[in-house]
């Protein structure tokens, strides 16, 4: 396999450097592009600078100090940046909150962190009225709407009026950054159990930041459509603070609903996902390639193909159609947050658009490896960063580099069984191939060892299983066997896919009925383990009719849907 140089850098030593220089460099290009009623408006790097330099005098004013922790709870928006840069920059820590969380979790993520700041928006304005009262050392809410000063709530625009006054007397603050010092605690999603702070230096994010763009290109001509929930590290670090240390310009759509609008309304070029929004997008566009007649798609994939070897590269001008639907000026697809079905990421590139995952954790801010621009595979997770040291002990990913986190808020227990001898354990499981390629096969904590000794990923079976039209989603788990407990086999959770299933029914003329959507899932689950050896085999199932619990980046929290849970 050919080898690719990294891609050039800036150096950057704290996120208050990072954006200081990115003012100098791109101080009138648009860093954020907001919706105001129907009018697009650009905000520049220069005033957005202005404004997180504006917004450090005014906590200040308020009593924020260096190594105190500051609360960020709302959607996806421009302001949520702002406050995070300034609170970063201001030496404090932030602490991100799941807009999705319930009032007693985002509570208690505030009393642990001891936050005695908190950033919101209108949306959010009841629960924390009640998370307010319960919290008396949270003495500060600032509000993104509030157009003054009311009741105890602080006005963001009239913060930024009172800090640029102050600038204007005294002069910008410039407190000196250490870049050990932790800048944001981050709680994990929870997959597997209760989730913990991961704190986060400026040195882990920033190293982070520079090592993903030596190895993923992107600039100043940009623009990245934000989609993603900012409390997650994977959005927050790869779509807010990467693209603002590149130059690029940034739109955020909080609601899924509006993406494809929005993309047509914006022209991105670069967007960061999950499996599941690609894969919604992949489905959506067959179904129109069904309409329009597969012999049609097969001509023009054969037609880019021979020009191709040609040296002519006509994937945007044949497949124009569906490039407009994402505004015509789409290149790179990021997925993250678990595996990607590889036909997915292999046809949005016949499509003429670059799709390619990464693997990383909250707890390495987040990045671990990705797939390069110019060096990838479709079903591997990626190569490690240039400053990341990877390797497989017993079987589980561990890795050591310098955006490897500082450990668990208060909680050295936990931190010493993650990281060990300097290595961060990562709880996957995996292989490195000949080509350094990095390979996920699943959770330490959710293999399955049956009694004859092998080992079965529920992951590499759920994969198989969701391949299914009329398997929406699937779990699956060790469950005993029909004959005696004593024994366990492969069994299923499955979720049917209802609107596959009532077309299937009304093309063969036959009643929906819950017998049948059985016996189309049997049928399903024998051809699609078919290709499995015997003892990966789903050999039972129980259908659930409602979708599975999951984290706010849609995986499925397992630790809920355990076999003792089953049983009661």
């Amino acid at each position: 396999m050919p080898n690719y140089p990294w891609y050039d850098v800036r150096e950057i030593r704290d996120l208050r450097d990072m954006l200081a220089q990115s003012a100098r460099l791109y101080g009138p290009r648009d860093a954020f592009r907001v919706k105001y009623g129907d009018t697009w408006t650009g905000i520049t790097y220069a005033e957005f600078t202005r404004r997180v330099t504006a917004l450090e005098a005014a906590l200040a004013l308020h009593g924020h100090r260096p190594g105190r922790t500051m609360g960020i709870y709302s959607e996806g928006r421009w302001e949520w940046a702002l406050a995070y840069l300034a609170g970063a920059g201001s030496g404090g820590i932030n602490v991100p909150v799941d807009k999705d969380l319930r009032e007693g979790e985002v509570r208690h993520i505030l009393d642990a962190t001891r936050a005695e700041l908190l950033v919101t928006s209108e949306r959010f304005a009841d629960p924390v009225r009640e998370i307010r009262a319960a919290l008396p050392r949270l003495k500060t809410v600032i509000s993104m709407d509030a157009p003054a000063h009311d009741g105890g709530v602080l006005s963001l625009a009239r913060l930024l009026e009172e800090g640029a006054e102050r600038i204007r007397a005294e002069g910008a603050p410039a407190p000196a950054i250490d870049p050990e010092a932790t800048a944001a605690i981050i709680y994990t999603s929870g997959t597997m159990g209760s989730s913990k702070g991961v704190m986060l230096s400026h040195r882990n994010i920033t190293a982070n930041m520079m090592d993903m763009c030596r190895a993923v290109y992107i600039d100043e001509h940009d623009t990245f459509l934000s989609v993603l929930p900012l409390h997650h590290t994977y959005e927050c670090t790869c779509g807010m603070l990467t693209p603002l240390y590149r130059g690029c310009t940034i739109v955020y759509c909080d609601n899924l609903r509006r993406v494809a609008d929005t993309m047509r309304e914006v022209k991105p070029t670069m967007m960061l996902g999950v499996p599941l929004l690609f894969e919604s997008m992949y489905r959506k566009i067959q179904e129109g390639i069904d309409q329009r007649g597969r012999g049609r798609f097969r001509l023009a994939k054969g037609l880019v193909g021979v020009t191709g070897l040609l040296g002519l590269d006509l994937r945007k001008k044949v497949f124009g159609a569906v490039h407009q639907k994402f505004g015509g000026r789409l290149r790179l697809l990021v997925s993250g947050g678990a595996a990607v079905d590889p036909d997915v990421v292999k046809f949005f590139r016949e499509l003429g658009i670059h799709c390619i995952q990464g693997y990383g954790l909250t707890e390495c801010a987040p990045i671990l490896a990705v797939n390069r621009s110019k060096l990838f595979k479709d079903g591997a997770a990626g190569l490690p960063l240039p400053h990341v040291e990877i390797r497989i002990v017993d079987g589980e990913i561990c890795a050591r580099g310098p955006n490897i986190m500082q450990g668990y808020f208060e909680n050295p227990e936990a931190t010493a069984e993650m990281i060990r001898d300097g290595w961060l354990h990562t709880g996957d499981l995996g292989y490195i191939d000949d080509d350094g390629f990095v390979h996920i096969q699943g959770r330490k904590k959710a293999v399955i060892v049956l009694a004859n000794g092998k080992n079965v990923y529920p992951e590499e079976v759920e994969y198989y299983l969701n391949q299914s039209p009329f398997i929406l989603e699937s779990l699956v788990w060790e469950g005993p066997e029909a004959t005696g407990p004593e024994v366990e086999e492969i069994q299923a959770i499955i979720v049917p896919n209802m609107e596959a299933v009532d077309k299937h029914c009304q093309e063969k003329g036959v009643t929906l009925s819950d017998e049948l959507v059985e016996e189309i899932l049997r049928t399903e689950l024998r051809r699609r383990c078919a290709g499995l050896p015997p003892y990966k085999r789903v050999r039972r199932f129980t259908i659930r009719w409602e979708e599975f619990d999951k984290t706010t980046t849609r995986k499925i929290k397992r630790f809920l849907y355990t076999q003792k849970i089953m049983k009661i």
